[in-house]
């Protein structure tokens, strides 16, 4: 099988930059759509793996660069800034331009939404707004959160240096502040992304790659809280279309979902809001990025599956 790549530019709702989407194709046709939004201070190219296999499952794959990341910045200072107000809801409006793209692309197939961690965030929110889309089949939380009962505070904190430094300003301060304690349970820590994953040549690359692990600006990190806050909250689990089939994925080693416990509280919440179809999968052993893991083909082969099983 010959893996068709192609690329687009589409207009986004902010004004920080138009947006960069790629796409993979499988040569001997296509069965479905899987649309992807990745994490914070990523890229989509990193979903290039993942992308090939899902291929093999008969699925196209694209994934945007979302505003302040990777190739939809005019320049690298725009790296982590989305705007001076409502970044976080230019996320998801891009997302569904990203829809219509694929509505047009391919058309009458089904569309698998996935978002993996800040990602996932975008997906929740834009599954409350256009879950009963009923070109899209299900939606996958990949290394997702439960209620945070600090982002309250954690969007005011930005908010103030925001307006004391100036919305651009880069702040050590709140990076350690959500981030600092993530290696809390990696005794042997060689780097500060060790929480990403075990297989320490990702974390190379990670590192290694100046369109991640950059610090976010103090505005961009209040769009961070906020869209957290704006899915944590009972909005929320009133909104999310209960027909939608939902899987919420995560390692039981990710600081992000609580090594686990974030993850069981978003489950437990859908149902009692009353989702007809959520299934919760958690991996021993696995840290945030379990596509990234050094076993992420079964994990690969797990969320095809149970994607290929929404499609009926």
């Amino acid at each position: 099988m010959e893996i068709i790549r192609k690329e687009y530019s589409i207009p986004s709702k902010s004004v920080v930059a138009d947006v960069y989407a790629r796409c993979w194709i499988p040569s001997d046709g296509v069965k479905a759509v899987f649309q992807i939004a990745h994490g914070m201070a990523e890229h989509g190219e990193r979903y290039e793996d993942f992308a090939a296999y899902l291929c093999g499952k008969g699925f196209a794959v694209l994934v945007n660069d979302h505003v302040g990341h990777g190739k939809s910045v005019k320049n690298d200072d725009d790296l982590g800034y989305f705007g001076e107000s409502g970044g976080w809801d230019t996320f998801v409006e891009d997302e569904r331009s990203l829809t219509e793209l694929i509505k047009k692309e391919f058309p009458d197939l089904p569309i698998i939404f996935f978002g993996h961690s800040m990602g996932s965030f975008i997906a929740r929110e834009y599954i409350r707004r256009y879950g009963r889309d009923e070109r899209i089949k299900a939606a996958i939380f990949c290394g997702s959160s439960g209620k945070n009962p600090a982002s309250a505070i954690a969007i005011k904190l930005a908010g103030a240096i925001a307006k004391a430094k100036g919305s651009r300003h880069r702040s050590k301060f709140i990076d350690k502040i959500a981030f600092g304690s993530y290696n809390k349970r990696i005794p042997d820590a060689k780097t500060s992304f060790d929480w990403l994953t075990t297989d320490s040549t990702i974390v190379d690359k990670y590192i290694a790659d100046k369109y991640c692990g950059y610090l976010f600006t103090a505005v961009g990190y209040k769009d961070l809280f906020t869209i957290l806050d704006k899915v944590s909250g009972k909005d929320w689990y009133d909104g999310v279309y209960n027909k939608l089939p939902v899987l919420l994925t995560a390692g039981e080693e990710d600081p992000v979902g609580l090594y686990g416990k974030g993850i069981k509280q978003v489950y437990n919440d859908l149902k009692l809001s009353g989702n007809e179809d959520v299934t919760i999968k958690l991996y021993s052993g696995m840290r945030h990025e379990i596509l990234n893991e050094i076993n992420r083909e079964q994990v690969y082969e797990d969320i095809a599956s149970w994607s290929l099983s929404k499609l009926n």
